[in-house]
Parts: structure tokens; sequence; C-alpha cells
């Protein structure tokens, strides 16, 4: 049996966090489940202690980010050499055999670094409309529509360039080879740049139809005004540190996407994108070097820090 460690980064989720572990007690693959919290103040991680003593709980006294934290349960996954690292929202809830299918095609695809299954609604009536749209993006909507309820003509496993990362099986050899999530991400677009950087490495990413999770999202989607605004500090970014892509392209895709991004908050008066573009524009000029030096280091395999004795 594998061995398999879950990692939940929780931020005020007590509303979630007890339906996500008890769906986890259920699992028909077993695992260790560890749970980041990055400073709640709803009683989150008192929820854990208190209701599944189990859980290994790393209680952060501030708020770090999603990728930050998700680095904590990765080094602690390294360290007690898990196979596989199971990274799930804390408002996402996997199905009994959830682990089992994802592992299961893992096994039978080895040239998969990232698995997702598939997302749901809350209430499991549908696929989530937001992960749609990565499916959509790499296949037609007449196809997408046979993936749930699933059909027969559906593959095992369906290759994506990108799903985010609530619910992400990961085996230990993509881990080794590709590290963490980056710094320069401090909420929102790491994901994408992790799945870049394994294609890189020679990792596909893929859904399994077979296994399936329901993602309670607890936050509606963003206006449009704040939708730019996180898309001017994060796709650009991403767009830069693309491993795929050279460097000069990069650069140039990244600039036009900026201004893309400035005239569209010109067109909605919204100084505060206006001012985020400039500022994304300069940042990306000043640290042009730095930005090429990153690049470089993300091209050579991951060497994760060792423990002092």
């Amino acid at each position: 049996m594998p061995k398999i460690i879950v990692i939940i980064v929780t931020y005020n989720g007590e509303r979630w966090i007890r339906t996500c572990l008890q769906d986890l007690q259920k699992s028909s693959c077993p695992a260790e489940v560890l749970v980041i919290d990055n400073a709640s103040t709803d009683g989150t991680p008192e929820t854990v202690r208190h209701h599944f003593p189990e859980t290994v709980l790393i209680a952060n006294t501030a708020n770090t980010g999603f990728g930050q934290a998700n680095n904590q349960g990765l080094e602690y996954a390294l360290r007690e050499k898990a196979d596989y690292v199971f990274l799930l929202n804390q408002d996402a809830y996997v199905c009994p055999d959830t682990l089992e299918q994802l592992i299961r095609v893992q096994q039978q695809h080895a040239g998969y670094g990232i698995i997702s299954p598939v997302q749901l609604n809350g209430s499991g009536e549908k696929i989530d409309d937001r992960f749609r749209i990565y499916l959509r993006r790499n296949y037609p909507e007449a196809f997408v529509k046979k993936i749930f309820p699933l059909q027969k003509e559906v593959p095992a496993l369906l290759p994506v360039r990108f799903v985010n990362a609530a619910a992400w099986l990961i085996p230990r050899s993509c881990l080794e080879r590709v590290g963490l999530f980056h710094p320069l991400f401090a909420h929102y677009g790491e994901d994408n740049n992790y799945a870049s950087r394994a294609q890189y490495h020679g990792f596909k990413t893929g859904v399994c139809p077979t296994a399936l999770v329901r993602h309670d999202r607890h936050t509606p989607s963003p206006d449009a005004p704040a939708l730019l605004l996180r898309q001017v500090r994060t796709i650009p970014r991403y767009i830069l540190l693309d491993l795929r892509k050279p460097f000069l392209l990069a650069r140039l895709l990244a600039h036009r996407k900026l201004r893309r991004l400035y005239r569209k908050g010109e067109q909605l008066g919204d100084a505060a994108v206006m001012e985020a573009a400039t500022e994304q524009l300069q940042w990306m000029q000043e640290n042009r070097e730095e930005l090429r030096r990153v690049r470089e280091e993300m091209k050579q395999p991951f060497r994760p820090v060792k423990q002092s004795s």
C-alpha cells in the first residue's frame, strides 16, 4: 500500500473542515492527513484538535498564503517519504474511492505528475462551473457533457494544460524533481506556475473522470474590477515564468497582457487597476535579470534543504 499524505491548508474554514475531514476518514485508501492552518480566527484549529486528534496540525501564527502553507506540507511529505501527496482545499470533499481511483490511474500512467479528480459543485449535482472552464479549454462542450454523469466513451485519463489545485494528486517522482510552489506567488497563480514547471520537467497534467470531489466553494466570483486586479498581479508573473516559452517571448507576452489589462482598467475608470498594471510593468523591467535567474533555477531538479541534526 503506498504512503499517502493529504495536505489541507485552512483559513477560517471551520464551516467546511469537519465535512472535509470526515469524508477523508471514509476513504477506501488510508492516508495520513496534515492540516496547515493560516492563523484562523474562527476556531478551525481547535475543531481539528478536538474532533480529529489523529490529524497532524501545524498552526501558523500568521497567514502565509496558499502556496507557502502548502510548501510546509510538501516539505513534511518529503521528510516522511510519502509516495503520493494529495493537495485538498478545505472546502472540497472526497468520495470514498477518490484517492483509490487517482492512484490507480497514476500507476497506469506514470508520466503524469498532476492528476485531478472531476470537481463537482457543492451538492454534487453537476460539474463545478469554474472547473468546467478548464475542461472546455481542452475539449468541446459535447464531450465535456459526457464526463458527468460518466459515459463509456470517456477515457480513464484526460490530458489538460492546467487545472486548479483544489484537489491534486502528485507522485513523489514529480515532487522530487519539480519541488515546491514558488514564493513569487503570494496567492493565486502558484498552481498555474507549478503545472507549467511540471510540464517542462516532463510530467503531464490530467483529469481522472472516475474520481470525484465536491467543491463547496465559499467565495463568490469576484466582480470585474476585483478580477482585473487579481489578473494584473498574477497572470503576467506566470507568463514570465512559463519555462515552455523563451524568456524574451515570455516578456513580450506578459507586457502585452499588462497593456490590455491597463486598457480594461482605463475603460472601467478603475485607477487601482491602472496603477497596479503600471507597477507590474516597472517591476518586470527592474527585475529582468532576477527573473532570468529564477527561470534558470526552476529548470534545475529540486534540491530540498537538508535538516540540521
